[in-house]
């Protein structure tokens, strides 16, 4: 386990990040139909009855500008319209209110949940105040932030194995605890169970469903042991800790990830991420239980 001092972090703070260069070695990205970007366009429009239309702009790694790359409409890889261009060179929301329709059209820039710039988002909403339509957008690009590992995690594959439903009880427990403990930056739950033979992903709140766990996920899974990481850009704390069923059979892992800061105290974080798996733990009667839908 590595801790962080000050000095490394105020250098980290000066240094360019450049979202998503990890994805760009590994895997094409994904636009539109079948990307998690799309995904969570369609379950924020869901949950948000107000929103009419949706499109969200990045630069795509090896691009050279932001283009669409999820709309409600189906419409991707345009570059963004004037008036989202300026919110995203200006990093200043733009809104628009029809008084007589009760429409607003916004422009508003995106972050990912380490609060770095992502992108822009426009969104029509309409059927309330002015002033409630651009609270519903920002709350609408908060949730968006919280949801995004990096700008380039939008353009990744949402789902691997077709098998594992979306709307799993495993997704609810994960939305339940990420609503409890505000400060979880990233929430994950491996398993296997009847419907994928090898430990995956099957819910967290960075998409990836489907997603085979890697040599350090199965280190926790095989042999009940925990990882504890700074991720390599030291702006992340991961815990990764063996994951039971409330009849503690050990059934998977669980990730947890905490921001990182120089005033991180990781031995609490740690305690904090071994308090969030035992309960879930107790939510779980089966690893089959985990991937049953959940209404």
């Amino acid at each position: 386990m590595r801790h962080v001092g000050l000095k490394v972090l105020a250098a980290l703070a000066a240094a360019p990040f450049v979202a998503g260069s990890a994805l760009a070695a590994t895997a094409p990205p994904v636009i539109g139909q079948g990307s998690y970007g799309q995904e969570l366009v369609t379950r924020l429009m869901t949950v948000h009855p107000a929103v009419s239309a949706m499109t969200l702009y990045i630069t795509v790694p090896g691009s050279s500008g932001p283009e669409s790359i999820a709309a409600s409409d189906g419409h991707t890889g345009n570059p963004p319209p004037a008036a989202a261009a300026q919110a995203l060179h200006a990093w200043r929301a733009h809104f628009a209110y029809e008084k007589a329709s009760k429409q607003l059209t916004a422009e508003v820039p995106m972050l990912d949940m380490s609060h770095k710039k992502a992108g822009v988002m426009t969104i029509v909403l309409h059927g309330k105040s002015r002033p409630a339509l651009i609270r519903e957008a920002l709350r609408i690009r908060n949730e968006l932030a919280r949801r995004t590992s990096y700008a380039a995690n939008l353009v990744q594959e949402a789902v691997l194995n077709p098998n594992i439903p979306l709307d799993s009880y495993a997704q609810h427990i994960v939305d339940t605890e990420l609503a409890k403990h505000r400060d979880v930056l990233i929430l994950a739950i491996h398993a296997t169970t009847p419907k994928n033979a090898n430990p995956e992903i099957l819910a967290s709140n960075i998409g990836r469903i489907g997603k085979e766990a890697d040599s350090d996920d199965m280190r926790v899974v095989r042999d009940g042991k925990t990882n504890l990481e700074v991720n390599k850009d030291l702006m992340r704390y991961e815990v990764e800790l063996p994951l039971k069923n409330a009849a503690g059979e050990r059934i998977g892992a669980l990730g947890v990830v905490f921001p990182l800061t120089a005033h991180t105290h990781q031995k609490a974080k740690h305690a904090e991420a071994i308090r969030i798996r035992d309960e879930i733990a107790k939510q779980i009667p089966s690893a089959a239980k985990l991937v049953e839908p959940y209404t």
